[in-house]
């Protein structure tokens, strides 16, 4: 929060506010009381504290609303019901979504003083410079050059070998661990990939980053110990130490659910909950426009089969475009994962994707990312239909976790291409997975493995 608001005050000097250091450290205080929830509080706090004057307060007037330019929301958009303009809260909502509770009131308050939703033509020239910045980057990268800048320290792409080239030929079907998971499936076609998730989730148990650390100092590890000693005759002539077992870190999963990656997302959540405890300390939050808190639900649909039948669809969510059903196929117990997203309430599939929503009410909620032992996982392509991404939510988010992991269900040729704002997103990401197969999103949990030890 300091970062950014020092980056405001540097925005005021230059329109002509004279704000002094003190005057910095005042507004942060004030920031702190109130909280980024509720913006029109938020907004008074750094007023008071910061604008001195009729013309000053005009000029922070303006410079706020472009510095913090929050996700708009329109009057058609469904905040509750089931129907068009429908209110109240509906059995199974999270508490991200929760009008009763205090923070869903803040929410639906400031989603109220928001200005109507609309695409910004004018971020587009720095949407796509920062694009540009991000390609370039990840070829030095590629290549064995200069990492790119910011927080960004670990790349992680596929790499074909001329064997596999010339093993799968032109025109010939590729192997099901890299079909590409964004094209048309039928329901068939994912139940043949589902059958390859076992053996994944075996590989990465069997991997090298699952298998103990040696150390030089810490407890005793009697297993080493005759291992170690067997060409002595079993005598210890050397005892081997291992790490002492650290807390177990907090994760985030928050993974976008549209229509374009919803199967990627389902099998990810199938990979990574082999390696999880889902439960307070591991947040499964599903979103579209919003966030969703779906812990207790996956947990549900990997390990019990539904007792009742799944709700109907809403309009608009059921087969999607063209009467695709993506996830329909992946049924690690008796529950689809299409079934699993038309269950949960306060999700809506159909919706056109808003990262920068997703990422302010994540900042303003319970679930949010605190303390340095948290990782946040982020699985989305990251295209935000020409709404605002709002890259300051997910940085305050990056600057409370430990590390920040985002898997990408494209191939690096669409990165930053189009409406996708992943080149905002970059500065503020630790490791960036391509994961567009199943063998990307197998690397993924790899590397999410490697953060947990």
């Amino acid at each position: 929060m300091i970062a950014g608001l020092a980056r405001f005050v540097t925005a005021l000097r230059g329109e002509g506010v004279d704000a002094s250091p003190a005057e910095l450290l005042d507004a942060t205080r004030a920031a702190e009381l109130t909280g980024v929830e509720d913006r029109v509080r938020f907004r008074a706090a750094l007023r008071a504290t910061l604008a001195k004057g009729r013309r000053q307060q005009e000029i922070f007037d303006r410079v706020f609303e472009r510095h913090f330019a929050p996700p708009a929301r329109g009057a058609g958009r469904r905040r509750g019901g089931r129907g068009p303009g429908g209110t109240g809260l509906r059995r199974g909502a999270g508490p991200l979504d929760d009008p009763a509770s205090d923070r869903g009131r803040r929410a639906e308050a400031t989603d109220r003083a928001r200005p109507g939703r609309e695409r910004r033509p004018t971020d587009m020239a720095d949407r796509e410079s920062a694009a540009r910045a991000m390609r370039a980057a990840l070829e030095r990268t590629r290549e064995g050059g200069r990492r790119p800048a910011g927080r960004l320290r670990r790349v992680v792409l596929e790499s074909r070998t001329v064997e596999s080239e010339a093993r799968d030929g032109p025109g010939a079907r590729p192997a099901p661990g890299r079909r590409d998971l964004s094209q048309p499936m039928t329901e068939r076609d994912e139940r043949e990939l589902a059958r390859e998730v076992p053996r994944l989730i075996a590989e990465i148990r069997l991997g090298r980053s699952l298998r103990r650390r040696a150390a030089s100092r810490g407890r005793l590890s009697l297993r080493d110990v005759f291992r170690r000693n067997l060409a002595r005759g079993g005598v210890p002539f050397e005892l081997p130490l291992r790490r002492p077992r650290a807390r177990r870190p907090q994760v985030v999963l928050l993974v976008d659910v549209s229509h374009s990656v919803a199967r990627a997302a389902g099998y990810f959540l199938w990979i990574a909950a082999a390696f999880l405890t889902l439960d307070r300390r591991t947040r499964v939050l599903l979103f579209v426009d919003r966030p969703v808190d779906a812990t207790r639900a996956v947990t549900r649909w990997l390990r019990v089969a539904p007792s009742r039948p799944a709700a109907p669809a809403r309009s608009g969510g059921g087969a999607g475009p063209r009467g695709r059903r993506p996830g329909a196929g992946i049924r690690p117990g008796g529950a689809s994962f299409h079934e699993l997203l038309g269950s949960l309430r306060g999700l809506d599939p159909a919706s056109p994707s808003d990262y920068g929503t997703a990422l302010h009410r994540l900042l303003g909620s319970a679930a949010r990312p605190a303390g340095r032992d948290t990782i946040l996982v982020v699985l989305g392509d990251g295209r935000t239909n020409r709404f605002a991404p709002l890259p300051w939510a997910l940085e305050e988010l990056a600057r409370n976790s430990r590390a920040v992991l985002w898997l990408v269900p494209e191939p690096r040729s669409r990165w930053g291409t189009g409406d996708s704002a992943l080149g905002a997103y970059t500065p503020w990401i630790d490791t960036l997975v391509e994961a567009w197969n199943l063998a990307g999103l197998a690397r993924g949990v790899r590397e999410l493995v490697r953060e947990l030890r």
